[in-house]
Order: C-alpha cells, then structure tokens, then sequence
C-alpha cells in the first residue's frame, strides 16, 4: 500500500494549465475576435443604412420646402412663406430651414434671429457651389446633403436646393429677375443626428454585449455541467424563496427534472400553493369582518339618529304640553266672546269681516294648540291584532274625495293575504291621512300618489306612499322629521305632522324613512314588524311534552 498508484504518481498539474482550460480559452479568444469584428462590420453597415435613409428624407424635406413657398414667392406673399418655412422649421427633429438668395442673404428662416443676415459663401451651406472660380447652377443629390457638427455638439444632416430663376419669375412685376438669371437662391434644410447617432451607438452596445454573451454562453457551455444540475437549481430555489420571503406567494418553480433537487422543487410549489390558500381565506375573513364593521356602524348611526330625535322629542314635547296649556284658556276666551259678537253685529260690515277673521284665527291657533298637545302626550298605542291594508283603505277613502285632491290621480296596490299587524288602527291611520295629505300638498298643480303594501323576507310590513311632487332637497332632508320644521308657506302647516307620524311608528316599535329626487318626487316608507302567527295546539303539547 506504500506504493503509489499510476494516477496519483502522475505529476499534477493546476487547472489553469490542463488542455480543456487552454483549448477553452483558445476558443474564447477566438469567439471574442470574431464577435468584435461582426460587431463593428454590422455597426458600419448599420451607420451606413441609416445615413443614406436620412440623406433621403432631408432631401424630400427639402423638396417639400420649395416646392410648398413656390406658389406664396411666385404671389410675393412673404408672410405666407415665412409661416411654411416656420411651420416645417418646428417639426420634431428638424434643425433649421433656411432660404437665401443668390447674395448669401437669409430671406427666410425657421429662426427669426437669423433673417437678414449675410453668410459667408465660403460656410458649409454654400461650399458645394462656391468652392469653384464659377458658381454652380446644378447639384447632384449626393451633392446636395452634408453632414457637419451643430452647435449643439450633436451632428447635422444638412440638404440644399437650388430656387431656380422659372418663366413666371421673370414675368411677376413686384419681384420679377431677369431671364439670364438662372439661380435666384438655395433652400437649406438641416435635421439632427442626435437619434440616429443614438441608435448606432446604442446598436453597438447591443451587438457588443449580445456578442459576448453569446461567448459568455458558449464558454459556460463548455464547463457548464455542474451549473446546469446543481447551480442553476440551487439558485432557482433561492429566488423563489426571496420571492415567498417577499410575499411574492404565486412563486413557483420549473426545475425539469425528477430528480431530488426536483423533489425539492415541486414541496416548494406545494408550499406556497397552500399559503396562498391560506391567505385567500384570511383576505376573505378579513373582507367579511369590514362588511360586518361597517353594517354595525351604519346601525348604530341610526340608532344614535334615533336616540337622538327621540330625546329632542321628548324634550319639545314636554314644552309643547307647558305651552299648549298656558295658551287654551286665553284662547277659548278669545274664542268665546269673538263669536258672540260676531252673532250680534250685522254681516255686510267692517265689523262682522274682522271679528270673522278674529274668530277664524282664533280657531287655527286652537287647532295647532291641539296639535301640540297630541305631540306632547306620546298616547301609548292600544295594540291589537290588525289587517293593515284595511287601516290604509279607509285612510285612502277619506281623503280621495277633498278638493285638493281633485287634480290627484290616487293609486292602491295592496294585496290580499298579508299577514296581520299588532297595532293601534286609529294611531297608524293618522300617520298615513298625513303622509297622503303631505304627499298631495307637494303637487300643487295635480300628479299621482302610489300606496303600495308588501311583506319582506324578513317579517316587515312595509306601506309606501309615493308621489310625483316637487320632492325634497338634500340640504333639509334629514330635518323633516323635527318639531315644527315645514317647508310650506306660513299659515299652511305647523311642522308637527311628521313629528307626530315619527313618533307612532316609533312607539310601534317601526321605523318610517324618505327617499327623495328634486323634481321627481318622494317615498316615504313605513316600517312595522309583523305579527307573530299563534302557536298550534299540536306545536304546544309537542312543547309541553319536551
């Protein structure tokens, strides 16, 4: 065993020096020269391509220049020219348009700075015809472009295009030359560079970094056994679980193979798989609990409203009855010996109209003292088992045949079969005579009125009273309900009737809620519970028998 083996008495040799490492770099040189070269061969031809395609376009700009001021310079119609020089000179990419006349004179000029002013003939707008002893009457097109550094530090295409002397020149009196002449000046356009400049630089850089990433690869293919199965695996893991790490749960990973980092692999996308489901039903819970929140919140909002209005009803009730009671006696008096002298004074007189008005005056401070006192009193209902529908027919009967619903088109839609309601049928008739005269006052000039009547889902017996009146608006909708709030005109109510209809239904143990549109009209909307069904003999002694 002390001797050694052939391999191991084989001198060893470092692994930069062994032929694979050589031959690897030998071909990695190679790939990196031939990479440098296309690179630069296909930038040149890129370069090329995309100065000949701008020649091409300055060119046809510089057509489109002469041949759009030909008409305004024939008319002498210089503003006209200037806006078309102006207006193409503005265009994106554009450096400047530039018309001279045969002296080297700016006559035109996208840069109002630069009209009127002298340039040299000798410039690079000038030297292709003027380098010469005679100036040049004709261009060629490769001629007719230049490229020149801007001021700007950004490369200029430049084009020129020679204004030639036509017949309608010679012939125009306000500007006309003479025949002989054959150039009257030179259009020159100029565009930037700066984009294709970019382009080629940036399609350098491009092709140099697809180049040596193609090396880079072709290199990593030769040694790239250990990173294709451990490596890259190993990393794919490591991303995916940064991403998890992250929050990032829809991450999964695609080793491609069976193998145990595989294994690996597919525990990890079953892992996250189970937390997004995991949180998909916390995200659910927690939208669930704000819906709940929020719902709480609204109701108890509204049993705060409700608290609240109560308390101020309480409270105004218990003035109301003080009040209403100071002033009955005093007006009863008035009221007494008004009409006994209204008996004894002859009608026809001055006298008799103003104890007339006295006494009728008298009455309606009567009728809202009252009113105040049914406010104040809060009588408890008298509660028994009652077909509502029926409160509400006689409600719609006695109020169908007055003349201030005579333009009012009454509708009922009330079923048959509703359940009945434990109530007091006097109270609950005095709420829906309001709603329905309420509902009348707010069509002056006619309309309809809807009384609907349903049971929800829920055990709710629900009266609607519609109208098409002038509805409320939003700023004194919440108001309705308070004390002596009215919108009617003095002398037409005392703001007590939905106060006292508020009430009822509240000591019903009921809610009554508005809907309104201004110009469309209103809803309002009684609420009662319904009346729980007697319990069966056979349900009782089923009951007495648990």
């Amino acid at each position: 065993m002390t001797a050694s083996s052939p391999i191991s008495a084989a001198p060893r040799h470092g692994r930069f020096t062994s032929l694979g490492w050589r031959l690897t770099v030998m071909l990695a040189g190679s790939l990196i020269m031939a990479s440098a070269v296309a690179s630069w061969l296909s930038a040149s031809q890129l370069e090329e391509r995309l100065l000949a395609q701008a020649k091409a376009t300055v060119l046809r700009i510089s057509d489109v220049v002469q041949r759009s001021t030909r008409y305004t310079m024939l008319q002498n119609r210089t503003e006209d020219t200037l806006q078309t020089v102006q207006d193409i000179g503005g265009q994106p990419g554009i450096e400047h348009v530039r018309i001279y006349n045969k002296a080297g004179k700016i006559v035109y000029s996208s840069r109002a700075a630069e009209i009127d002013h002298v340039v040299d003939l000798k410039a690079e707008a000038c030297y292709q015809c003027h380098t010469a002893e005679q100036p040049l009457a004709h261009l060629d097109s490769p001629q007719r472009a230049r490229i020149f550094q801007g001021s700007d530090q950004g490369r200029v295409l430049a084009a020129i295009d020679v204004v030639y002397n036509e017949a309608n020149c010679s012939t125009v009196g306000c500007h006309s030359s003479p025949e002989e002449q054959q150039v009257l000046g030179v259009v020159d356009v100029g565009v930037s560079l700066r984009d294709i400049d970019a382009q080629i630089e940036q399609a350098g850089r491009t092709t140099l970094f697809f180049a040596l990433a193609a090396t880079a690869v072709a290199c990593l293919l030769l040694a790239g056994f250990v990173f294709t199965f451990v490596t890259r695996p190993v990393r794919l893991l490591l991303d995916g679980i940064r991403r998890v790490s992250a929050g990032k749960l829809d991450a999964t990973i695609d080793v491609g193979s069976a193998d145990e980092v595989g294994q690996l692999a597919g525990a990890f996308n079953q892992m996250t798989a189970d937390l997004r489901l995991a949180r998909a039903e916390i995200d659910t819970w927690t939208r669930t609990l704000e819906q709940q929140v929020e719902q709480k919140t609204r109701d108890l909002r509204v049993a705060q409203d409700q608290v609240v209005r109560a308390e101020k009803l309480s409270s105004l009730g218990i003035l109301a009855a003080g009040v209403a009671h100071e002033l009955n006696s005093p007006l009863t008096g008035i009221l007494t010996f008004g009409t006994l002298l209204l008996q004894d004074t002859p009608k026809g007189t001055r006298q008799h109209e103003d104890l007339q008005l006295i006494v009728n005056e008298t009455n309606r401070c009567a009728a809202i003292i009252r009113q105040l006192l049914e406010f104040s009193r809060e009588t408890g209902p008298q509660k028994r088992s009652t077909d509502l529908t029926t409160v509400v027919k006689r409600a719609v009967s006695l109020v169908e045949h007055q003349a201030k619903f005579h333009n009012v088109k009454l509708t009922t839609e009330l079923p048959t079969g509703l359940p009945t309601v434990s109530c007091d049928g006097n109270q609950m008739e005095q709420v829906f005579l309001n709603l329905l005269i309420n509902a009348a006052d707010a069509m002056p000039n006619g309309g309809g009125i809807v009384v609907r009547a349903s049971v929800t889902a829920a055990g709710r017996f629900l009266v609607q009273v519609t109208d098409t009146g002038t509805g409320i608006p939003p700023e004194i909708l919440s108001k309705i309900f308070d004390p002596f709030f009215t919108s009617k005109p003095v002398g037409k109510g005392t703001g007590l009737g939905l106060s006292v209809s508020y009430g009822i239904v509240r000591r019903h143990g009921g809610a009554i809620t508005v809907q309104s549109t201004v110009g469309t009209g209103s809803t309002f909307t009684v609420d009662l519970p319904v009346e729980a069904p007697p319990a069966s003999p056979a349900a009782g002694a089923a009951g007495a028998a648990g």
